[in-house]
């Protein structure tokens, strides 16, 4: 009878860790490996510490699901423990830890860098995951940006591949870059909760122009930038109805608007690199519809009204400083 062949994976989890161990388990599996999980593998009937010796010696690597949980169990360590005594320099990356909660391993486990999903949402934490299994070098497959200029000059060349943005940049703009940091780092914190930013204020205080400042600051960061003029149910939905034909979706001639926002919103939820537009939106309700709920892509609200929290982290815009007010208006009139 020829041997089965070698599983790449053994994972070790403890128990109120099951969901995620499974989740770590079907992801490694649809990708092309082959996973041994307690849960799956060890039938009734089992010899389970049998079972459990076989399966460290049937699989090339061991996954260890970190948690507090696991780190304070007892029968744990032994799982681990046989990958850690045959790599101890962690030269083969045998043991290979994953972290789906908040704590700090210890021990001989302390120096082992491990896979961190915590906070992530699962798009992210899927690609977290795959590339962190992979023991090749991470060398990226295109060359980074350059590091060297805070605030880069978008021409033409480099504007993403969809591209509606209705204005030109404000070359009189000023102030507010501490804001447009803050949402730059809130929207690429990895965290589900903040991929989705409004600001609101009062008419005139600069909303509009806020967003587009940080579209054009960060444009090089998206392979799609869609603005949405939402003050209109009708011209919202018309609005996100024109990414159907710019995605290259089918039935290419089908003229039902409903259709198309829904393929659409689906395109979004199961992609990534997009920036959304949300401009002059009334209510959380009249955009929730448009809004994925899963996808790698960022959201951006403007609003002259508050009560937000339910999609997004929203942001009060206040007037502009005196001291930028003034130089605002040294620079118009310069």
């Amino acid at each position: 009878m020829q041997q089965e062949s070698k599983k790449q994976f053994f994972i070790s989890y403890n128990k109120a860790d099951l969901t995620w161990a499974e989740w770590i388990a079907w992801e490694l599996e649809d990708a092309g490996y082959a996973a041994i999980l307690q849960a799956w593998d060890f039938r009734p009937g089992f010899n389970f510490a049998l079972r459990m010796q076989q399966a460290s010696k049937e699989a090339e690597r061991i996954i260890a699901v970190l948690s507090p949980d696991y780190l304070t169990a007892e029968f744990t360590q032994p799982e681990w423990a046989a990958a850690f005594s045959k790599d101890p320099k962690g030269e083969k990356g045998l043991l290979l830890p994953i972290r789906v909660r908040p704590c700090e391993p210890e021990g001989i486990l302390q120096p082992i860098v491990y896979i961190d999903l915590v906070d992530l949402e699962e798009t992210t934490a899927k690609k977290t995951l795959l590339d962190g299994v992979k023991t090749e070098r991470a060398k990226p497959p295109v060359k980074p940006k350059f590091p060297g200029a805070s605030q880069p000059s978008v021409f033409p060349g480099t504007l993403p591949r969809i591209w509606n943005v209705p204005h030109q940049r404000n070359l009189n703009f000023i102030g507010r870059d501490n804001l447009i940091a803050e949402l730059h780092d809130s929207l690429n914190s990895g965290r589900t909760a903040e991929r989705n930013q409004t600001v609101y204020g009062a008419g005139g205080v600069g909303k509009t122009q806020i967003a587009l400042e940080y579209v054009y600051r960060h444009a090089d960061d998206y392979q799609l930038v869609w603005w949405l003029h939402s003050e209109e149910p009708a011209t919202l939905a018309a609005d996100y109805a024109g990414l159907y034909g710019k995605l290259g979706l089918l039935p290419r001639d089908t003229n039902d608007q409903g259709y198309m926002n829904d393929a659409v919103r689906r395109w979004l939820a199961e992609n990534g690199g997009w920036l959304l537009i949300f401009d002059n939106a009334v209510e959380a309700d009249d955009v929730r519809g448009y809004v994925p709920q899963s996808g790698d892509g960022h959201v951006l609200i403007t609003s002259r009204n508050p009560g937000w929290q339910e999609i997004s982290v929203e942001r009060r815009i206040e007037p502009l400083s005196s001291a930028d007010a003034v130089e605002l208006l040294l620079k118009k009139t310069a």
